[in-house]
């Protein structure tokens, strides 16, 4: 009976791993909906590389979609937008948190340009093209400064 049992929960250990393979598309219809908007409405003049659907083990489905520019947007289950990583490009001003602008400003970060905003229920971090990061909570106050 053991062994029986043993085998089940290996067979369905394997299954897991079979169903929880990336799949890479160019169908924007394979997004959510609140994510196709928010690329519609942020990055509408950028083309689409490609799209990386992920399917982590016990875990939610991530996408990642890719523009022709180099720029990564990931995405949760739900189309809402976790990360816009620019890379040598800027990311669209109306992403970026006004606490986080304010702060920019008041240390004197304005000859300066943010390449990649990340946002999480911790909060978010901002990076510009000089190299620094900025981490703030979910209120807005300013917790770290890396460079």
């Amino acid at each position: 009976m053991k062994k029986i049992l043993s085998v089940l929960v290996i067979a369905m250990v394997a299954m897991q791993f079979a169903f929880a393979a990336d799949v890479i598309t160019k169908d924007v219809n394979k997004l959510p909906l609140q994510a196709r908007n928010f690329i519609n409405k942020h990055f509408s003049k950028k083309q689409i590389d490609y799209i990386k659907i992920e399917n982590e083990l016990l875990e939610s489905t991530n996408y990642e979609v890719v523009l022709k520019n180099g720029t990564e947007i990931d995405f949760d289950k739900k189309g809402e937008w976790k990360e816009v990583d620019a890379k040598k490009g800027k990311v669209p001003e109306e992403l970026v948190p006004l606490y986080v602008k304010e702060y920019l400003k008041a240390n004197h970060f304005t000859k300066e340009h943010i390449i990649k905003v990340e946002r999480d229920r911790k909060g978010c971090e901002v990076k510009l093209n000089t190299g620094p990061s900025f981490k703030f909570d979910k209120s807005g106050k300013f917790r770290k400064a890396d460079s």
